[in-house]
C-alpha cells in the first residue's frame, strides 16, 4: 500500500505570505521569487507530515521569514514544523513557530556570499476530521512575495491512506479502501479459517457505507488478523477486498544508560516496520530543549511547541543521535516514544550528569611573528568537542573555530595562519598533518545579543593582523557577550604573542642530482644536503632562507607565487656580475625546476628553495651567481605587503659558483695516479659533486700480459670525497692502467695509473661511518666489491655554523661525514640561529 508516501504527503491549502528581513533594519534582496511545490495530503490522520519546497536567494548574513497561514482550512490543525536545506547550503533556521495554525519559519544565510538554495518546510498536521468525502477533491493555495508582489497559485489533492488488496496495515492506522469494484451492501468480516479452496469461515465485524466516491474508512485500533470487505455474495477474491492488520512492535533504548553534558548518545529504535514516524517527549524537557537534542539529526522532522514534543522519521535511521548539550540539565529523564499512526509505543530512560570536562590549552603563551603559522594544542578531558576563540574586542578581531577530538586521544593539534586570517572566505585554521580529528570555522554562528562584534565577525579587516597580544579562550559554548568581551562557559585562557617579522639571512647547500620536488618533506631534505658555495651543474642547489613571518605567506604548492613576488616576497637567482654595460640576468626558475620546502609548523623561521640545475638552461661553467630573497619593493609607491613600508624593502643574498662536474685526482711526479697492490687497495679523490652522488671508478689495463678491468660504483660523502677499495693483489707492481671516473654517464676524469707496492688494509677507510660492501657493474663486466660509506647523525663541523660578525657566509670541508644532518639535527632544523650571508638594502 502507499500509506508511507501518503503519510509524508504535503498539505498546504493556505495563503503563504513571504516576508523578508535582516537584522538591524536592512532588507534582504531576494533575487528570485520562491515558487513552492506542494504534494497531496492523506485524510483522516492524527498526524500527517507534509512538505513545501521552494528555491530562494538570501544575501550573506541576512534572513528570510516564510509565513504559512492555514487558519482558514476547515477541520485541519497544524501541529508542528521543521525545515531542511540542500547539501552544502549555509542556510539555517534561526526561529520557527506555530500559533493558531499560522506557521512562521525564519531562515538565515550564514555564509560569506549570497546563496540560492532549495528549502524544504515540513509541516505536521492533524487531518483526522477531514472525511473520506474529501478524497480526490482539489484545493489551491497562493504564494505572495513581498519583494516582487508576484502571486502564484499551487494545486494539490486530498488523498486516501489507502488499504489495497492484500496490503499489510498496522494496528491503529486509519485507512481508506476503494470499494468501487465491489457490488451491493458492504460488510467488514474477520477471516477465521482457511482451507485449500481459500477462506472457509469468517466473522462479522461491521457494516460499511461507501461515500459517493467509493471509499470507506476503517479504524484499525481494535483489529488484528486477516480481514475482508465483502459485497453481496462475495467470497475468495470475488466481490471481495482482503487485507491484514498487524501489530507494530517497538523497542526504544538509549545506547548508554547515562551521558555527560556535552556528549552525544543514540536513541535506538527497533521495530518490525521499516518506515514510520515517532513523536518523542520527556517530562522536564520543553520543545526547544528536545529540538536541541535531536535538531541536527537527519531523522528530525519538526517540533510541536504546544505538546512539547518533536517528530522523528525512523525510516531515515534506527539509531538517532542526540546531542546532550549544557542546555540539558542534569537529571534522570524518561522519554516517551510513540508511533504517530499506530498503537506502538515505548519508553527509554537515561541519566544526564553534569559535565566535569576540562578544555585547556597545552601552553599558556604561543609566540610567533606576523605572517607566520602558529601551532596550537587543545587538551580535552571528558569531552570531545570545544570552541577556540582567537582575539576579542581590544584587538578588533575575533575568530572562532570548533575542534572535535575524533581519535579520542584527548588532544587536538591545529594551526592558525596569521597571514590569511583577514581574508574573506578563507579558513585560517587547519589541522596538523595526518590528524584524524575535525575542525570547522564557526565564527558566523556565534550567538550575541547585538551586532557589535569585533570586526572579523561582521566582515574582513582592512589589513593583515598586526603585532600584539591576542586573547585565546576555550569554551563549550558559542555564546559571546559583546559588551563585556566575555565568552560564555569559558574553560581556559592563553595568549598569542605576535611580534614583528624579520629578514635575517641566506646560505647555499647542495644535494645530489634529482628532481627538485622529490623529497617527501623538509626532514628528508635536511638529511641529504651539505653546505657549499659551489654547485656542480646537474646537482640540486638548496638555498636556505632565514626569515620570520614567511610560513603563512609562502605556499609550497605554488612556487611561482614566490618566484613572481605575488605576495610581496620574492626569490630569484641572477648572474652576480654580468660585466660592463650589461644587466644581471635572472635565471629561468619555475615550477618545473624549483620547489619549496618549509617546516609545517613554522617554528624555525626559515624555508628552503631547491633548484634542479639540470633543467635551468642559463647555468654556465665557472660562473658566479647570486641567490636573493626580497620582502617589499623599494620601487613601489604602495608596498606589496603590509609588513614593509612603502618604497622600502628587505633583502638578503648569498653567492655561489656553478661548475661543470669534475674529479680531482692527486698524481705523482710522473703524472700517474698510484694504487697500492693489496687485497683492499684504497682509492680516494675529491669531486665537486654533492654528497650522495653516484660515481663509477674504473681501473682498466689493456696490456696483453696484464689485462684487467676493475670497476666500483660508490656514493660521494658529505664533503665531496670519494673513497673505495679494490683487490689488486694479483696485479704486478709497476703495471700501468687507465684511471677513469664517471657520473651520470659523463666522464669526470681520465688519468694514467700505476700499481705500486703497498700493504694489505683492514677494509676500513679514513672516513667516519661504517664501510659496506656493495657490488657494482659497468660495461657488462663483473665488478669487485665496493666499500660504501653509510649515513651518520653528524652535522658538518665546518661551514655549518653561522658567523657572528654578520660577514660573508663561510664554507669548508667536513670531517668526512656523509650527506645530510641526520634525524636529530633535522628536527631542530638546520642552523637554528642562521644569521647567514646577511646583506640588507
Amino acid at each position: 500500500m502507499s500509506e508511507t508516501n501518503n503519510l509524508r504527503a504535503l498539505l498546504m491549502a493556505a495563503l503563504v505570505v513571504m516576508s523578508v528581513f535582516a537584522g538591524v533594519g536592512t532588507v534582504s534582496a531576494v533575487e528570485e521569487t520562491p515558487t513552492p511545490s506542494a504534494t497531496d495530503v492523506p485524510v483522516g490522520q492524527d498526524t500527517a507530515t507534509q512538505t513545501v519546497e521552494y528555491n530562494t536567494t538570501i544575501q550573506s548574513g541576512e534572513e528570510e521569514t516564510v509565513t504559512i497561514d492555514a487558519s482558514e482550512l476547515p477541520n485541519v490543525d497544524v501541529l508542528g514544523v521543521g525545515a531542511s536545506f540542500e547539501d552544502e547550503s549555509n542556510f539555517s533556521v534561526s526561529d520557527s513557530s506555530v500559533d493558531d495554525d499560522v506557521v512562521e519559519v525564519t531562515v538565515s544565510n550564514d555564509g560569506d556570499t549570497n546563496e540560492t538554495s532549495n528549502v524544504t518546510l515540513t509541516l505536521v498536521h492533524d487531518t483526522s476530521d477531514v472525511g473520506v468525502g474529501s478524497i480526490g477533491t482539489s484545493a489551491t493555495f497562493t504564494i505572495e512575495s513581498s519583494t516582487t508582489d508576484s502571486v502564484d497559485t499551487e494545486e494539490f489533492e486530498f488523498t486516501a491512506n489507502e488499504a489495497g488488496n492484500n496490503d499489510v496495515i498496522f494496528q491503529g492506522e486509519t485507512v481508506q479502501a476503494n470499494t468501487t469494484d465491489l457490488a451491493g451492501d458492504l460488510t467488514l468480516r474477520e477471516v477465521d479459517e482457511r482451507d485449500s479452496d481459500g477462506i472457509s469461515s469468517s466473522s462479522f465485524v461491521e457494516q460499511l457505507s461507501a461515500n459517493e466516491n467509493g471509499y470507506v474508512e476503517i479504524d484499525t485500533d481494535d483489529l488484528e488478523g486477516d480481514y475482508i470487505i465483502v459485497g453481496d455474495g462475495g467470497v475468495n477474491g470475488e466481490n471481495t477486498l482482503e487485507f491484514e492488520v498487524a501489530v507494530q512492535s517497538l523497542t526504544a533504548n538509549w545506547s548508554e544508560d547515562s551521558v555527560t553534558q556535552g556528549d552525544s548518545e543514540d536513541l535506538e529504535l527497533e521495530s518490525g516496520r521499516s518506515d514510520y514516524i515517532v513523536e518523542v517527549s520527556a517530562d522536564g524537557l520543553d520543545a526547544d530543549e528536545l529540538e536541541t537534542l535531536f535538531g541536527d539529526s537527519d531523522a528530525f522532522v519538526g517540533t510541536n511547541d504546544e505538546d512539547d514534543s518533536v517528530y522523528l522519521d525512523a525510516g531515515e535511521q534506527d539509531e538517532i543521535p542526540a546531542d546532550f548539550t549544557d542546555d540539558i540539565d542534569a537529571g534522570d529523564y524518561e522519554f516517551d516514544v510513540e508511533v504517530t499512526d499506530t498503537t506502538a509505543s515505548d519508553t527509554a530512560s537515561i541519566e544526564v550528569s553534569e559535565s566535569d570536562a576540562d578544555v585547556n590549552f597545552a601552553d599558556s603563551v604561543y609566540t610567533e611573528q606576523v605572517g607566520d603559522v602558529v601551532t596550537m594544542s587543545v587538551e580535552m578531558e571528558d569531552r570531545d568537542e570545544a570552541y577556540v576563540y582567537v582575539g576579542g574586542d581590544d584587538v578588533n578581531y575575533l575568530e572562532v573555530v570548533q575542534v572535535t577530538d575524533d581519535d579520542e586521544d584527548g588532544m587536538v593539534n591545529f594551526t592558525f595562519n596569521t597571514y590569511t586570517a583577514n581574508e574573506s572566505g578563507t579558513n585560517p585554521f587547519e589541522l596538523v598533518e595526518d590528524s584524524d580529528d575535525e575542525l570547522e570555522l564557526v565564527t558566523g554562528d556565534v550567538e550575541t545579543e547585538d551586532n557589535g562584534l569585533p570586526a572579523e565577525v561582521d566582515g574582513v579587516l582592512d589589513s593583515r593582523l598586526e603585532t600584539g597580544d591576542y586573547d585565546l579562550r576555550t569554551s563549550t559554548s558559542l555564546e559571546y557577550n559583546v559588551e563585556d568581551d566575555e565568552v560564555v562557559d569559558e574553560q581556559d585562557v592563553a595568549t598569542l604573542d605576535l611580534g614583528e617579522r624579520s629578514t635575517n639571512g641566506l646560505t647555499t647547500w647542495t644535494a645530489a642530482s634529482g628532481n627538485a620536488g622529490e623529497f617527501d618533506d623538509t626532514q628528508e631534505l635536511l638529511e641529504n644536503v651539505n653546505q657549499s658555495n659551489v654547485v656542480a651543474i646537474g646537482d640540486r642547489l638548496v638555498v636556505q632562507v632565514n626569515a620570520s613571518g614567511t610560513s603563512g605567506v609562502i605556499d609550497e604548492d605554488n612556487v611561482n607565487a614566490l618566484l613572481n613576488g605575488d605576495e610581496g616576497m620574492e626569490f630569484n637567482i641572477e648572474e652576480a656580475d654580468a660585466g660592463a654595460n650589461a644587466d644581471d640576468s635572472q635565471l629561468g626558475l619555475d615550477g618545473t625546476n624549483t620547489a619549496i620546502y618549509q617546516n609545517e609548523t613554522g617554528d624555525n623561521d626559515q624555508f628552503f628553495v631547491v633548484v634542479d640545475t639540470r633543467n635551468v638552461d642559463e647555468f654556465d661553467d665557472d660562473t658566479e651567481y647570486e641567490a636573493v630573497f626580497t620582502v617589499g619593493d623599494e620601487d613601489a609607491d604602495v608596498s606589496p605587503i603590509d609588513y614593509i613600508d612603502d618604497e622600502e624593502e628587505e633583502s638578503v643574498s648569498a653567492t655561489f659558483t656553478a661548475e661543470e662536474p669534475d674529479a680531482d685526482l692527486s698524481l705523482n711526479d710522473d703524472d700517474q695516479f698510484e694504487v697500492p697492490q693489496s687485497q683492499n687497495a684504497q682509492v680516494q679523490f675529491d669531486t665537486n659533486l654533492a654528497g650522495g652522488s653516484e660515481v663509477v671508478v674504473r681501473l682498466r689495463s689493456s696490456a696483453s700480459d696484464s689485462a684487467f678491468l676493475l670497476s666500483n660504483t660508490v656514493d660521494t660523502n658529505g664533503n665531496g670525497t670519494v673513497m673505495t677499495t679494490f683487490d689488486t693483489s694479483d696485479v704486478e707492481v709497476g703495471t700501468e692502467f687507465d684511471m677513469i671516473v664517471r657520473s651520470g654517464g659523463d666522464e669526470l676524469a681520465s688519468e694514467d695509473g700505476i700499481i705500486v707496492e703497498g700493504s694489505n688494509m683492514t677494509g676500513t677507510g679514513t672516513m667516519d661511518g661504517t664501510m659496506s660492501e656493495t657490488p657494482g657493474t659497468d660495461d657488462g663486466m663483473t665488478d669487485t666489491e665496493t666499500e660504501m660509506p653509510t649515513g651518520t647523525d653528524e652535522t658538518p663541523t665546518e661551514g655549518g655554523e653561522s658567523p657572528t660578525d654578520g660577514g660573508e657566509t663561510t664554507t669548508g670541508s667536513t670531517d668526512g661525514s656523509t650527506p645530510g644532518f641526520g634525524v636529530v639535527v633535522a628536527v631542530t632544523a638546520l642552523l637554528a640561529a642562521a644569521l647567514l650571508a646577511v646583506r640588507r638594502d
